[in-house]
């Protein structure tokens, strides 16, 4: 395990630590276990972040890590583990294996049998202080106490405009945008949602099967879509 990293919260370390090069380096160097380990987490990175992919697949890369997690814990012993399982904090042991497990059921809950996989994380957060920062026209990035009311007050009404369903018109806050906007908006132009081939079977006495079900998010067409690749470099001592 990584107990210590320069920025734990940085994605190009995390990409760069956990990437195929660093795979590669691992097995030359007869490191198989570590490589694994590396092979396995980013796969399930790439499970939770790449367009494109079906959500049957999505589910199959994330499976050899939740096999790995619960590989390590033998639930006949006593006491049970309270800090640490081969050297996973349990925190993050337990929250991999329920993030892992809730993505699956939520193909089985969710209307309509299918979800954008990226919907659930802090996104949702993040976009509304975003957009409670842009309300700061003096370019400071924070906002008085008078005037966080209103800046409150017109950040809510823009979220609640931007994810109305009902909208038929576009609507853009910022000055540039991640994807091209779309001139002409038809029922017709939503790609049709589709079954994938096999099921995974549930123990659960409410759900039977879990059948997963493609998202817009995961067609191909979704992969021309593509951010700027991210990578950090680490230096070495001499």
């Amino acid at each position: 395990m990584i107990e210590d990293i320069i920025d734990p919260m940085s994605v190009s370390m995390a990409i760069t630590n956990f990437s195929e090069a660093v795979e590669n380096t691992m097995l030359e160097n007869g490191d198989v276990d570590a490589a694994l380990l590396c092979h396995d987490i980013r796969r399930w990175w790439n499970a939770e972040d790449d367009p494109g992919i079906s959500a049957l697949d999505r589910m199959k890369m994330r499976t050899p890590l939740r096999t790995r997690l619960l590989r390590h814990i033998n639930w006949n012993t006593f006491p049970t583990p309270t800090m640490y399982i081969k050297g996973w904090p349990i925190q993050l042991w337990e929250a991999i294996v329920a993030n892992i497990d809730a993505k699956a059921l939520l193909y089985a809950i969710c209307k309509g049998g299918t979800y954008n996989v990226r919907s659930f994380s802090s996104m949702m957060g993040e976009t509304f202080f975003s957009e409670l920062s842009n309300q700061d026209k003096r370019g400071q990035g924070t906002v008085t106490t008078t005037e966080f009311s209103q800046f409150i007050e017109s950040s809510i009404d823009q979220m609640q405009t931007r994810l109305d369903p009902e909208r038929c018109f576009a609507y853009r806050t910022s000055v540039s945008t991640v994807y091209k906007p779309v001139e002409k908006w038809s029922s017709n132009s939503i790609p049709e949602m589709v079954y994938c081939g096999d099921s995974i079977s549930s123990d659960l006495n409410m759900i039977t099967s879990i059948i997963p079900k493609n998202h817009f998010f995961d067609e191909k067409t979704r992969t021309r879509v593509k951010g700027k690749k991210k990578e950090g470099e680490i230096d070495r001592d001499n």
